[in-house]
Formats: structure tokens, C-alpha cells, sequence
């Protein structure tokens, strides 16, 4: 069925229902014209193409399922599926565990159906909630859908899937769904035809791959052959095609230690230094996997810090004491790079990834003094303060591991710690959970549920906002604005500065730029009183134009450029005139307002564009006097615009029954 693993693997599952508030390529045709004519900032997932090199893969080194004889195989029943002459479904469902190789299948049936390669996309799940209404359709592309990290989906996705179905045979588009057994329950809601993955044998699959990457190692199989049974998924017997492929791995043996994660190899190790005399090796492997290739004095000033935390004597004599370091390394199976760094995985591909998973299974005792440990190293003063990303990528991998939400516990107490060091260490974790592909979707939903909760602290919702801003914002920027609606809905405000920073940083992306300030305005809009303070406040953050390159002045002017739009349709005025109607936030409306009048920066038939818009009809309104007569703060260019800002209005409401001829128009140079 497969000659490549996929990329889904197990994870903590999600439920559909748990929430209801809904390099990436944008699918062309549907995605542009709801960008130009702003009628909702994200109305389709993002999509993901498919490189050159993986559709090449797929046609030819596929394995198809050969358990069966005479039984059509899952890709002839999903092409048939797509192309019956009557009733063409244009939707097809694969159900299956994870590693059947499932998304590999999916590739080649989109190629079997005629679907160009640089029309296939993974969609991106970017939402709390799967809707059929966000699955684009556009015309010739074939789409890949994964929802295995749904325990159920809701019974609206079931239905919608006849209406996407309709309108994709009329487009001539394709949907493939990813699901587990558990996943896909339609009853009698919906009637698409799904194919069962089982997966083909897993020799097969290991010597395709091996023979399409590397042939001249094709007979390293042959003395591998016992790592691969009748119970082995297609899924590993990929990676250890992969594993084999490598350049970096040199021996037969090395594949084989690497493709059962070193278990073997670390299980004797750690037996054979059982002694007294040799916890304090113990201590250096350890230091040496976290702290891969950093400097030996960091990696042996932290070995004997964790020493010390295990109450562990140290020889008396401080650094004369003991072996010198070569004797040390090659106790520990380590070596220098780049002349004093240390390594474990130099010589022994991924080993240090696999020491500290195996200290993490095999010692829970000793779980909460690893991460004890690592952050006490970053703190303030900490021997390796300069290296928190690296620490915060460690402490992710254990978080994927049994008993991660110790992990979790840990960094929430850091982000309400006085160290700016440990806050920054949380963010860090939290940004890799909340991406990883075997937590992140648990993640990504405690995020949501924190954002909303009561007791949420100034310093965890801080934490949310820039975890919003940073990986997550990237990655999934529906799923992160979505809980920065929720921060800035909050009646106490809290993380209110972050939130603000965190909806300029995601809106800083050229491409998301618009799409961010939409879907901001549709919540300014709204009829809900949370949502609309939410809108609100972040218009508001949107459009100030202090620091030094604002991210307003680049809204304005790509909007500038769009002439598709009525003046009273323009995002700027209908955002600023939602937030003038907010009693809550009507106050710094006008200031925002005023102080775009005042600023040169903006152009001046751009600016009184707008705040005519915003104005027409509100002469009457609270603070518009204000804003046009204005203070002693006002600059020249701000004088001058007010005037012909003053006229105009003046003039529109003289001559309310025709279209009105402008007065002469003037710049505020030229007035």
C-alpha cells in the first residue's frame, strides 16, 4: 500500500467538540477572492504543497498491499471511488491505524486520479473545531485532510461533507480524509465511501525505500533483516530505511542501535557503570544529552551540579580531582567538536535524543529532579543561561514522553516565577509543545481553555500571548488569534500589553497581514459584547503607529492599493468605527484616530479618506468635535487635514441628495 511512512504517529486525542470558537502556501482562486473582497478574513485552511521529490517517491517506489489476493487494493478502490461514472463522490475517506501509511496512500490516489503533483496540498487543521466550510475547493487541486487527532467529529462536519462533496464535483476537486476507526462514525449522517488501510508488509516497504534512497545499501537489509516482523508497521519499516539511508550512519550496527533508539546499547551501558565510583559518569551522559555539542566547561559544571542534586560527594579537589576529560568522554562514549564542544551523537547518530528518553521511562523517580535541574542551569546566573532554546527543545522532547504533563506542571510554575530567564524558558517550551506532532493538539487546547479561565494569572496569560506570537502564531495563526481573542476579551485585562504585541506580530507576516485585521474587524463588528471588546481593543493595538517601523503603516498601505472597495467597507473605517460604538474603548478610538490626522507618515488622501468615512453621519456623535477642533497637541500637517477634513464633511451633509462633487481637494502641504 505504501512505500513511505506517514506523518502521523500516536497522540493524546482530541475531542471535535472541546471548542467551538473558530513554509504555509495559500490555495489560489478561493483564497484570493475572499482576500480582496474582505467578506471573512480565513475563510479556508491554509495548505502545504508537496515537493517534486516526494510525488517522484510516490510513483515510483509505492508498495501496494499484497496480503490479499484477488482483493482490489485500498488505492484501486479509492481511485474507483473517485472516478465512478455515477454518483462521482470526489470525497474518499481512508481509515486506519497510525503508520498503515495512510498519507503516502492518499499521495497516490490523488496522482491516480489524474491530480497534477503541484496541485496536491495537505491542509493545514488550523482551527479548534474541523468545518467542511473551511475545506477549500478549488478547481483541479487535490487535497489531503488528517483529523486522526479527533477521538469524534461533530455531527455538522458529517453533514457538511455532502454539500463540500457537491460543490467539488462541480469544481473537479478532490478531498482525501485521514481518520483512525475511532474517528469516523457517521451512522446515517452522511454516505462517503471509505477504504481501509491496513498496510503492506513491512520488508517490502523497507526495501523499496532503501533502493529509491540509497541501493548501494540495499544489502544491509539482509542482515537486518530480524528487525523486521510480521507485526512491524509500514511506518517503521520506512524509518529504518531512512535510518539506513543516512550518511551519517556508517555501520550496519550503528542502523540497527538507532532504529531500536539505542535501547540495548544504554540498558548495557548503564549496567556496566552501576558502581559508586561511577554515578558521576552517569551524571556526565546525562549532562552530555541535554547539552548536546556545547562547551565542556557548561556540560561538566552541569554533570556535577546534577551529581550534587542526587546528593552525590564530590572527590575533594575540585577540577584537579578525578580523570582528565578524554578519559571522561570515553567513559560516556563522547568526543570533542569543534575543538572543545562535546558530543554524543558525533559518533553515534541521535544518541543523545535517546539517553534522555531512556532516563526518562526508566527512572520516574527522577523525573522531577531532571527538570529541577535544567532549570536551575538557565536561571539567572545559571551555567548555561545563554543556551535557553536548547534546553527548551530537550525539555519538549520529554514532554512528549510518558508522564509529560509533569512537564507541563513545571513550566507553568516557571512563567509566574520573578525570573525573566525562566519566563522566557517557559515560552520556549510551551511554543514547542504547543507545535509538536504528538502533544501539540492537547496543548493547543490547554492553551485555549487557559486563556479563558478565572484564575489565570498576569504571568500565564503573558506566557499564552507570546506562545501566540512566536511558533504557534506561525504555525497555526487561526489557532493562535483565537486565544488572543480570548486573553483580550478578559474584563481584568490581564496580559493585556502582550496581547496587544502578539496581534502586531502576527499580523507582521505580509501575507497574513490583511487576513489578521479582517477577522479583527468581523470581531469588532459582532453583536456579543466579549467579542466585540475583543475586536476592539486589538483593532486598536493594530492600528497605532508608535515604535519604530508600525505595523499599521504596512496595513495602510497595502490597503491603500486595493481600490475594490466602497470607502465605508474599508477595513480601517469599519474597525474604527466599531470601536468609536464601543463605549469601552470609544475614548482611545478617537485618540487613534487623531493621531493618525496628526502623522505624516500616513498619506493625506488616505487618512481623510478614512476619517471621513468613519465620520460621515456622526457629526453629532460624542468626541467628534473634539477630533476636528482638536488641542494643543495637534501638529501642522494634523491642522491643515482637520480643515479639509471640516470642509468635506460640511459639504456632504449641504448636499445629501446627489453624489457630491468635492470641493477642490487640498494636501496639508498645499493648505
Amino acid at each position: 500500500m505504501t512505500a513511505g511512512g506517514e506523518a502521523d504517529s500516536e497522540r493524546p486525542q482530541m475531542e471535535a467538540e472541546a471548542s467551538d470558537h473558530a513554509v504555509v502556501t495559500q490555495v489560489a482562486g478561493d483564497y484570493e477572492e475572499h482576500h480582496h473582497t474582505y467578506v471573512r478574513g480565513w475563510e479556508y485552511l491554509s495548505a502545504v504543497g508537496v515537493s517534486e521529490d516526494e510525488i517522484n517517491f510516490v510513483e515510483e517506489a509505492y508498495v501496494h498491499d499484497t496480503r490479499d489476493a484477488g482483493v482490489a487494493q485500498p488505492v484501486q478502490r479509492a481511485v474507483n471511488a473517485l472516478r465512478r461514472p455515477v454518483g462521482q463522490s470526489n470525497i474518499v475517506i481512508l481509515v486506519g491505524r497510525s503508520g498503515t501509511g495512510r498519507y503516502t496512500t492518499a499521495l497516490r490516489v490523488l496522482r491516480d486520479v489524474g491530480v497534477a503533483g503541484k496541485a496536491i496540498h495537505s491542509l493545514v487543521p488550523d482551527w479548534d473545531r474541523p468545518r467542511t466550510a473551511q475545506i477549500p475547493s478549488t478547481s483541479g487541486h487535490g487535497f489531503i485532510l488528517d483529523l486522526s487527532a479527533y477521538r469524534s467529529l461533530p455531527k455538522d462536519f458529517y453533514q457538511g461533507l455532502g454539500d463540500y462533496q457537491r460543490e467539488a464535483a462541480s469544481k473537479d476537486a478532490y478531498l482525501v480524509v485521514l481518520v483512525t476507526p475511532e474517528t469516523w462514525k457517521p451512522g446515517g449522517l452522511v454516505s462517503v465511501p471509505a477504504v481501509e488501510c491496513v498496510g503492506p508488509p513491512a520488508d517490502k516497504v523497507a526495501r523499496a525505500h532503501v533502493r529509491h534512497m540509497a541501493a548501494d545499501r540495499e544489502n544491509w537489509l539482509d542482515e537486518l533483516k530480524d528487525l523486521i516482523g510480521n507485526t512491524t508497521s509500514p511506518e517503521d519499516a520506512a524509518q529504518l530505511a531512512r535510518i539506513i539511508a543516512n550518511p551519517d550512519i556508517g555501520s550496519v550496527g550503528e542502523a540497527e542501535n538507532e532504529f531500536l533508539n539505542w535501547n540495548a546499547y544504554l540498558l548495557k551501558w548503564f549496567a556496566d557503570h552501576n558502581s559508586g565510583e561511577e554515578l558521576r559518569d552517569r551524571a556526565l551522559l546525562i549532562a552530555a544529552a541535554l547539552l548536546e555539542r556545547l562547551p565542556a566547561d557548561i556540560v561538566m559544571n552541569a554533570a556535577d551540579r546534577l551529581f550534587h542534586r542526587v546528593k552525590g560527594a564530590l572527590p575533594p579537589g575540585g577540577a584537579l580531582a578525578g580523570l582528565d576529560l578524554d578519559k571522561r568522554l570515553e567513559a560516556i562514549g563522547a568526543s570533542r567538536v569543534d575543538d572543545d564542544r562535546i558530543s554524543l551523537s558525533e559518533e553515534r547518530h541521535a544518541l543523545h535524543e535517546a539517553v534522555l528518553a531512556h532516563v526518562w521511562q526508566q527512572r520516574p523517580q527522577l523525573r522531577r529532579v531532571l527538570l529541577d535541574w535544567a532549570s536551575e542551569l538557565s536561571a539567572p546566573g545559571g551555567i548555561a543561561v545563554k543556551h535557553l532554546e536548547h534546553i527548551a527543545e530537550s525539555v519538549t522532547r520529554l514532554a512528549a514522553g510518558p508522564s509529560g504533563g509533569t512537564v507541563l506542571q513545571l513550566v507553568i510554575k516557571w512563567t509566574a516565577t520573578d525570573s525573566k530567564t525562566h519566563r522566557r524558558l517557559a515560552v520556549g517550551v510551551l511554543e514547542g509543545m504547543a507545535i509538536h506532532p504528538v502533544i501539540g493538539a492537547a496543548v493547543r487546547k490547554y492553551l485555549y481553555d487557559w486563556a479563558g479561565q478565572k484564575n489565570t494569572s498576569e504571568a500565564l496569560a503573558q506566557a499564552i500571548a507570546k506562545v501566540c506570537a512566536g511558533a504557534l502564531g506561525r504555525v497555526y495563526p487561526r489557532v493562535a488569534l483565537t486565544r488572543l481573542r480570548i486573553l483580550a476579551s478578559r474584563e481584568d485585562q490581564r496580559g493585556a500589553a502582550a496581547v496587544a504585541e502578539a496581534i502586531r506580530a502576527l499580523a507582521s507576516t505580509p501575507e497574513r497581514r490583511v487576513l489578521v485585521l479582517g477577522e479583527i474587524v468581523e470581531w469588532a463588528q459582532s453583536e456579543d459584547l466579549v467579542m466585540r471588546q475583543a475586536g476592539a481593543t486589538a483593532f486598536l493595538a493594530l492600528s497605532e503607529l508608535t515604535g519604530e517601523d508600525p505595523i499599521a503603516l504596512s496595513l495602510a498601505a497595502e490597503l491603500s492599493a486595493s481600490r475594490e472597495v466602497a470607502p465605508e467597507d474599508e477595513l480601517f473605517v469599519r474597525g474604527w468605527r466599531a470601536a468609536w460604538r464601543h463605549e469601552a474603548t470609544a475614548v482611545q478610538a478617537q485618540t487613534s484616530l487623531a493621531a493618525w490626522l496628526d502623522s505624516a507618515d500616513v498619506p493625506d488622501e488616505q487618512v481623510i479618506g478614512i476619517a471621513r468615512a468613519v465620520l460621515t453621519g456622526r457629526l453629532g456623535d460624542k468626541g467628534v468635535a473634539d477630533l476636528l477642533v482638536g488641542s494643543d497637541a495637534i501638529t501642522a500637517v494634523g491642522r491643515c487635514r482637520r480643515k479639509v477634513l471640516f470642509d468635506q464633511l460640511l459639504y456632504a451633509v449641504a448636499t445629501p441628495a446627489e453624489e457630491p462633487e468635492q470641493p477642490e481637494e487640498q494636501t496639508a502641504t498645499a493648505a
